[in-house]
């Protein structure tokens, strides 16, 4: 399966207020809205907002996001190419989270989701 395209996010100091200011300011509707994530729709398109804990990351290009089948697979596949991974892989409940520089610089977040199994 190819990758699945979810949202484009931005790093932001406080997830609430960027959120505020886009449903409030553009009249995005909002679908969730935590202290440490928010997502708007953008007419069928999310804009997710992550809170950061570096200054740095603030204001920087957006992260294109990505739910894949197998990460370890993908990684592997895009380090081939050119890509190198930023950090480690990491293992919150939700599944398996990488994040890649592409050869030009810009940001990919993967996640594998946790399969949901059927009850």
């Amino acid at each position: 399966m190819a990758a699945e395209f979810k949202h484009i996010m931005l790093m932001v100091k406080d997830v609430p207020t960027a959120v505020k200011f886009y449903s409030e300011g553009l009249g995005l509707p909002v679908k969730i809205a935590t202290l440490g994530w928010g997502e708007v729709d953008a007419n069928g398109t999310t804009i997710a907002f992550h809170a950061s804990e570096s200054d740095a990351d603030v204001g920087s290009s957006p992260i294109l996001s990505f739910h894949v089948d197998d990460i370890h697979a993908v990684i592997a596949k895009l380090e081939s190419i050119g890509a190198k991974l930023e950090g480690r892989i990491r293992e919150p409940s939700f599944g398996k989270v990488a994040a890649m520089r592409t050869p030009d610089g810009h940001l990919l977040s993967l996640l594998q989701p946790v399969a949901v199994s059927a009850a």
